[in-house]
C-alpha cells in the first residue's frame, strides 16, 4: 500500500491536535483528533471551503448546545429535540455537508457536566476548533497538493498511451490475415482510466486555481490543456471504433474462407498505416506545446496523403467483384476516415493553440 502525503498529514494533524489538547488540558482530546481527520481535505481550496463551512456549522452547533443546556439541561429529550432543530437549520442554510459534525458538536456540548456546564462546554468547544484549525494549517503548510505538475505528467502519459493505442488499432487492421486479432483490452482499460484521471486532476486544478491564483495567471495554459485532453478522449473513441472494425473484418474474412489479400488492397493498407507517422509527429509537437510550454509550430494542411490513398482505391476498385470486396472497401474507408480525423484534428489543435498564444500575448 502506498502512503501518500495526505495520509501522513492526517497523522501529523492528529498528533499535534492531541498534544495541544493535553497541553491546554482540553478534554476529551480524542474529539479534537476526530475533528482534524474530518477536516483534512485533498486540496487547499477544499480545506478553506470546508473550514469556512465547518466553523459556521460548529458555531451554530455549540451555540445551540449552550442555549439548550441552560434552558432544558443535558437530558435525552433535549438532545433529541436539538438534533431535529439542527438538521432543519443546516438544510435551510445549505450546510448539508456539515450536518453530522454539527449535530455531534451540539450534543457534545449539551452533554457537559451540569455542575460546571459553562466551563465544560467552552472546553469542548476549544477541543473542536483545535482539531479544525490544526487540520487547515497542516494541509496548507505541509506539502500542498501540486495539481498542475500532476496534471501535466498525467496529460503527457495520457496522450502517449492514446496515440500508441490508436496506432496499434490501425496496425491490427492493416496486418489482419489469418490469425485472430489482438484487441488490446489491457491497453484499452489503461487509456480509458487515464482519461478519467486527467478529468479528475483538471477539476482539482481549476478548483484550486480559484483560491491560489488570479484567473489570468493560468487561463491560457488551462485552455490549451483542456483542448488537448478533449482531443485525447476523442482519439480514444476513434481507436475503439477501429478495433471494432478489426473484429468485424476478421469475422467476415473467416466467413469467406480467408481469401488472399490482393496487391492493390495491400497498397491501400500500407498507405493507411503510414498515416500514423504523421499522427505521431503532430502529437509530439502538441506535447511540446502543452506540457513543455514551447511555442506552437503549426502544421500545414496537405492533401498529398489522401490523394495517394484515393488513387490506390480507384486502382483497386476497378477489380472489385461481389459483396466481399464492397465490404472491404467500406471498412477501409471507415479506417481512413478515422485516421484522417486524427491527423486533421491534431493539426487544427496546433493552429488553435497558436491563435490562443497570440491572443494572450496581445
Amino acid at each position: 500500500m502506498i502512503i501518500g502525503a495526505r495520509i501522513i498529514k492526517t497523522g501529523i494533524a492528529v498528533t499535534i491536535t492531541m498534544f495541544i489538547c493535553r497541553l491546554l488540558n482540553l478534554e476529551p482530546a480524542f474529539f479534537g483528533a476526530v475533528s482534524a481527520v474530518i477536516n483534512m481535505q485533498p486540496s487547499i481550496f477544499l480545506t478553506l471551503k470546508t473550514a469556512r463551512d465547518q466553523i459556521l456549522v460548529h458555531i451554530l452547533g455549540v451555540s445551540a448546545g449552550l442555549i439548550f443546556g441552560y434552558l432544558f439541561g443535558g437530558n435525552p429529550l433535549s438532545m433529541g429535540v436539538i438534533t431535529i432543530v439542527m438538521i432543519a437549520m443546516y438544510i435551510q442554510l445549505n450546510l448539508k455537508s456539515g450536518i453530522s459534525m454539527g449535530i455531534v458538536a451540539a450534543v457534545f456540548v449539551l452533554s457537559s457536566s451540569q455542575e460546571q456546564f459553562l466551563s465544560h462546554a467552552l472546553s469542548r468547544t476549544a477541543v473542536i476548533f483545535a482539531g479544525l484549525g490544526t487540520a487547515m494549517i497542516i494541509n496548507i503548510a505541509l506539502w500542498p497538493p501540486r495539481y498542475q505538475q500532476q496534471f501535466k505528467d498525467k496529460l503527457q502519459q495520457n496522450n502517449e498511451e492514446v496515440v500508441r493505442y490508436f496506432c496499434r488499432a490501425v496496425q491490427e487492421f492493416v496486418h489482419l490475415d489469418q490469425q485472430e486479432p489482438d484487441l488490446n483490452e489491457e491497453q484499452k482499460k489503461k487509456v480509458h482510466q487515464l482519461n478519467k484521471e486527467v478529468r479528475t486532476l483538471k477539476s482539482l486544478l481549476k478548483r484550486d486555481g480559484e483560491v491560489l491564483t488570479a484567473p489570468s495567471d493560468q487561463d491560457e495554459w488551462v485552455l490549451k490543456a483542456e483542448k488537448f485532453a478533449d482531443y485525447n478522449r476523442a482519439l480514444t473513441e476513434k481507436a475503439d471504433r477501429i478495433y471494432a472494425l478489426v473484429q468485424e473484418r476478421y469475422e467476415r474474412r473467416l466467413q469467406y474462407g480467408v481469401p488472399p489479400i490482393s496487391p492493390e488492397f495491400k497498397e491501400i493498407l500500407e498507405i493507411l498505416q503510414s498515416g500514423c507517422t504523421t499522427i505521431n509527429r503532430i502529437n509530439e509537437k502538441l506535447r511540446r506545446v502543452v506540457i513543455e510550454n514551447k511555442p506552437a509550430e503549426a502544421e500545414a494542411y496537405t492533401e498529398e496523403y489522401w490523394e495517394k490513398l484515393i488513387k490506390a482505391i480507384e486502382q483497386w476498385q476497378s477489380k472489385l467483384t461481389g459483396t466481399y470486396y464492397v465490404h472491404g472497401l467500406m471498412e477501409a474507408s471507415v479506417a481512413a476516415s478515422e485516421i484522417k480525423w486524427a491527423s486533421r484534428q491534431a493539426k487544427k489543435l496546433l493552429f488553435e493553440i497558436q491563435e490562443l498564444e497570440e491572443r494572450f500575448d496581445s
